[in-house]
């Protein structure tokens, strides 16, 4: 959006027309359906859209369309070629190290640039891969803040609250908060709120059972507008085992909140600047994490100086970023 207040036209273009933010881009912008059901289509069906558009940049993501936007910008070297990497590939998954670091070495070269949402994965990509270094940056996510009217409303729940925002799956590891909690939960009348889906849902409804936390602990499941429940609470607490960035952690530092975050990346460190916009512990120590929430949620802070320190993440700022990324310091 921060993009198009400035003027750019913008396309998205989908392999296939699905997804849970499909209605909201449809709304806003102009999204192509590529109708590509296999990955080895789709430089074609790039260089096709290329051929009778004419962009002036193409900005793609995920390490397997970064190539086929590579190998399409082959037969097109006028249009501009933006690489954006959200995750430290040497812990992906989805590939072995070796076969990123081969590809990406060869094809990405093919770039105008490659974006890297944090200093952890700028360094991650320039440590494993040759000849990149030149064309990294760091630009951070872009942040859309939340209407002035959540942040400004008061506390609508009595007591102490702790949110916790993502999907209920292994990397974001909701199963140590709930462990935190329940040991919060001896000494402090503070409720907990998860905010997001996933398979991990059953398991961890059972667990709070167990745990005889049904009237402290609940579960919202995924909710398209999270900021009205962020900005109704005390404090937000990021579990993760990894993160390539920490969204949830500049959503709830534009509501006011301070953060207690899992050291899961460098993109923690980049947004809470070492703890002085919250508290970084250990991962998967429940001890240590339920100690740190204790601790910030007695301690008073100020809730300006958290959405201060957020700024440098808004939308606008990112755009600008990205249009200097594109178009060089003299932007289009």
């Amino acid at each position: 959006m921060a993009l198009k207040a400035e003027g750019i036209q913008i396309d998205f273009l989908l392999m296939s027309l699905e997804g849970e933010f499909l209605a909201e881009a449809e709304r806003h912008f102009n999204v192509l359906n590529l109708q590509c059901n296999k990955t080895y289509k789709l430089p074609g069906r790039l260089s096709a859209y290329l051929a009778g558009n004419k962009p002036d940049a193409l900005i793609s993501s995920f390490w397997k369309l970064n190539l086929c936007a590579c190998l399409a910008r082959l037969l097109h070297p006028t249009c501009k070629l933006i690489l954006w990497e959200h995750s430290p590939p040497s812990r992906s998954k989805n590939s072995p190290t070796w076969l990123y670091a081969s590809t990406a070495s060869l094809f990405y070269q093919l770039s105008t640039s490659v974006v890297a949402v944090s200093t952890g994965v700028f360094k991650d990509i320039d440590g494993i891969t040759l000849g990149l270094h030149r064309k990294l940056v760091v630009i951070f996510n872009p942040i859309t803040p939340p209407p002035a009217h959540i942040v400004s409303q008061p506390q609508r729940y009595p007591g102490k609250r702790v949110i916790w925002v993502g999907r209920l799956d292994g990397p974001k590891n909701p199963g140590l908060m709930l462990e935190a909690f329940a040991l919060v939960a001896k000494t402090s009348d503070a409720s907990l709120a998860f905010v997001g889906d996933g398979h991990l849902r059953d398991q961890l409804e059972k667990r709070r059972r167990a745990l005889g936390l049904e009237q402290r602990v609940s579960f919202l499941g995924y909710l398209p507008e999270p900021y009205v429940e962020i900005g109704s609470s005390d404090l937000l607490v990021l579990s993760s085992d990894r993160e390539g960035f920490g969204n949830v952690i500049v959503e709830a530092m534009l509501c006011g909140l301070r953060v207690v975050s899992t050291d899961c990346g460098e993109g923690v460190h980049d947004i809470l600047l070492d703890n002085r916009y919250g508290s970084i512990v250990p991962k998967n120590d429940p001890t240590a994490l339920a100690r740190v929430i204790e601790s910030e949620l007695l301690t008073p802070h100020d809730a300006q100086e958290q959405i201060a320190g957020a700024q440098r993440f808004l939308s606008k700022v990112i755009a600008h970023q990205f249009m200097a990324a594109i178009f060089g310091n003299g932007v289009k």
